[in-house]
């Protein structure tokens, strides 16, 4: 489910080469520009198909920038659209450039924001069931995040409810 949503986000990609994805229903001429998703580009980066606009990344700065912000919030603090895919793609362009300290640095800021977000989360549903329902503080979730609060919101529910007395 996240998977699906962080991969459908899209990238703009320049093409290298004619390329056809019969199974997409799609042919793309070298030096044609396309948004594509996330999960195709890479892939058809991987092959030397694409060259991926690297003016969506997220830099490494604005990564450890989040996670200091997300530390001083009692809410989840509103992250920039296709936060995820972006730092997902920003991490394979530095492995890429051979940046593995960058691409390491990066993944563990990172992994501490996503803990801190999920605690946040995962306590406010706990605590405050309704905040399901709460607009201003699901406007501050990502969609990926938005489906980890349903799946959890049903888990707790259901689990407080079998153990309740």
């Amino acid at each position: 489910m996240y998977q699906g949503i962080l991969n459908d986000y899209r990238v703009r990609a320049v093409f290298k080469k004619d390329v056809a994805l019969p199974l997409l229903g799609a042919s793309y001429k070298a030096n044609t520009e396309a948004d594509l998703p996330l999960y195709l580009a890479l892939s058809l980066e991987e092959v030397g198909a694409v060259e991926i606009d690297e003016g969506s990344l997220i830099t490494p700065k604005d990564v450890t920038t989040y996670k200091y912000m997300e530390q001083r919030e009692t809410y989840p603090v509103k992250l920039p659209e296709g936060f995820y895919a972006r730092v997902k793609l920003t991490v394979h362009v530095l492995n890429k450039k051979g940046d593995f300290k960058g691409a390491r640095a990066v993944a563990q800021d990172l992994r501490e924001l996503l803990i801190e977000r999920i605690r946040k989360i995962a306590v406010l549903v706990a605590t405050k069931p309704d905040v399901v329902n709460d607009q201003g503080f699901l406007e501050r979730l990502t969609p990926e995040e938005k489906a980890l609060l349903n799946s959890l919101y049903v888990s707790i529910s259901s689990f407080i409810a079998a153990v309740m007395p």
